[in-house]
């Protein structure tokens, strides 16, 4: 399916302190996370169409899920920066 990606302890932790991952996730999080903490690849996909983003069901197709939702939320993380993310109602 996916390609195997190891994130270590250390960069789990480094990512965790950083303050502005915690605004962005906290806005972000409750779109895409279910209530047991797994991934909502859908919910992303449509954010990201809705936002005019590429498609990425093609370009990330061979990823697991968790891979898919890191590179849409890295995508989307970008327009939230520059203050043109568009979210559903």
């Amino acid at each position: 399916m996916g390609l195997a990606m190891d994130i270590t302890r250390d960069q789990r932790f480094a990512w965790s302190k950083r303050p502005e991952n915690h605004e962005w996730e906290n806005l972000i999080a409750p779109y895409y996370k279910q209530t047991d903490g797994t991934v909502n690849v859908d919910v992303l996909h449509k954010i990201a169409d809705l936002n005019g983003l590429f498609d990425p069901r093609k370009k990330y197709a061979h990823l697991n899920p968790g891979q898919i939702a890191m590179n849409i939320r890295n995508r989307l993380r970008v327009l939230w920066k520059n203050g043109s993310l568009n979210l559903p109602a």
